[in-house]
């Protein structure tokens, strides 16, 4: 009893204080400041970019009041199109060169594609082009007439086309090169008191060379750890583009030459630029921030600049095991800062591995559903995809249902 006694009077100090009490109010006090720390710390990714998306919004704001826009220049792949074009947190492929040069810290093999040739109508196409077909270039009454009444018959109806092959290099240590050739053409029909025809056209060419490298240390984003890359491209254009108006008469005694004749040329340089971040959690999420043509370089008075656009994106895996690569689920928001409606911006889409060689898309784009599959066969990819644009001014006015088909042979 005696040595019970001493050690519990050796266990209190000269105060009268417990020592136990004293570890044990310290471990709290200690726990606390480590769960404030992980909580200031967990904002750290947030922060960054919260703090980065205003800061570039700011300056195209302020920046670009008076600035002529050109026609708006990105890559979409067909896989991207059928998951609702929901792209900057998903970047795993060669996709990366276009929506975020971060992501190609994903790429772990090597690969080249010479060929990945896309292409793409809407859904008016057929029937807009059999029709503008049909104009007469005769100077006549009664021709004069029947265009206007062909005309009338598709007014605000557009027929719309892209073709285009990405050939590209991807590196196995986040480095990717790629030479996009890509045409675009529009054909709307406008004025309903005169009818005429708008023609829009792009042909363009980009040779791009982009960079992923890793953010050092490791980050705290919703209490879970997280890895983070940073990534760059920087993109040569050359472009020919036509945006003008014709009546039916001049339309229709269009030649290739004529149509060349109204063409202005030009070229530049810009960046892109973004982050990545994988956060270690049961749902194996990432974060994408991406900022395409950063200095929103001018490529002709006559053209205009290229429109520096911001997108935040995010995916989740959410099954488990050996069955966590089998479906993703992703969400953008595109264009912050931009002048479309909030419906526009918001991308959702999904993936989900079938088969071996098969991959099923859904997603939903500016509130329309998209569609999508992926067949691979050794090198060879063949896929599929439709989504719908808005062209109306108001979110559910006009839908342009798009379709896309891909080739691609990669080694």
């Amino acid at each position: 009893m005696m040595i019970l006694q001493k050690r519990a009077d050796a266990g209190s100090n000269s105060n009268g204080v417990n020592c136990s009490e004293l570890l044990s109010t310290s471990h709290r006090c200690f726990g606390n400041d480590l769960v404030a720390q992980r909580r200031r710390c967990g904002k750290n990714i947030l922060d960054i970019l919260t703090f980065a998306s205003l800061l570039i919004c700011f300056l195209t704001s302020a920046g670009s009041a008076d600035a002529k826009y050109a026609h708006t220049l990105f890559y979409e792949t067909v896989r991207t199109s059928g998951m609702g074009g929901a792209c900057v947190a998903v970047a795993d492929d060669q996709q990366a060169l276009h929506c975020n040069p971060a992501g190609l810290c994903q790429v772990k093999d090597k690969a080249y594609a010479p060929i990945s040739a896309n292409a793409e109508i809407n859904q008016d196409f057929r029937r807009v082009k059999n029709k503008t077909d049909g104009l007469s270039d005769n100077d006549t009454p009664e021709a004069r007439t029947a265009n206007n009444q062909i005309l009338s018959s598709i007014m605000g109806q557009r027929a719309r086309s892209v073709m285009s092959n990405l050939a590209y290099y991807l590196g196995g240590t986040g480095y990717g090169a790629a030479f996009l050739y890509q045409a675009a053409a529009e054909t709307r029909v406008i004025r309903p008191t005169s009818p005429r025809i708008q023609a829009i056209g792009d042909v363009d060419s980009v040779l791009s060379g982009s960079i992923s490298r890793p953010v050092p240390g490791t980050r705290i984003a919703f209490n879970d750890k997280a890895e983070g890359w940073w990534g760059a491209t920087l993109k040569f254009l050359s472009r020919r583009s036509i945006d003008k108006e014709f009546d039916a008469r001049d339309f229709a005694g269009l030649s290739e030459n004529d149509l060349r004749s109204n063409e202005f040329k030009g070229a530049t340089f810009d960046f892109d630029g973004g982050t990545f971040w994988k956060l270690k959690n049961k749902w194996n999420s990432t974060i994408g921030l991406f900022v395409a043509n950063l200095f929103e370089s001018e490529i002709d008075p006559s053209i205009g600049r290229l429109r520096r656009v911001v997108s935040l994106g995010t995916t989740i895996r959410p099954l488990k095991g050996e069955n966590a690569q089998k479906l993703m689920l992703a969400a953008d928001y595109w264009d912050l800062g931009g002048s479309g409606s909030e419906m526009s911006k918001r991308r959702l889409g999904m993936e989900f591995q079938a088969l071996k060689w098969l991959k099923l898309r859904g997603g939903i784009r500016g509130g329309y559903l998209s569609a999508g599959c992926t067949a691979t066969f050794r090198e060879a990819r063949l896929e599929f995809a439709t989504y719908s644009e808005e062209v109306g001014p108001r979110p559910g006015d006009r839908e342009d249902r798009r379709y896309s088909v891909s080739l691609g042979i990669e080694f």
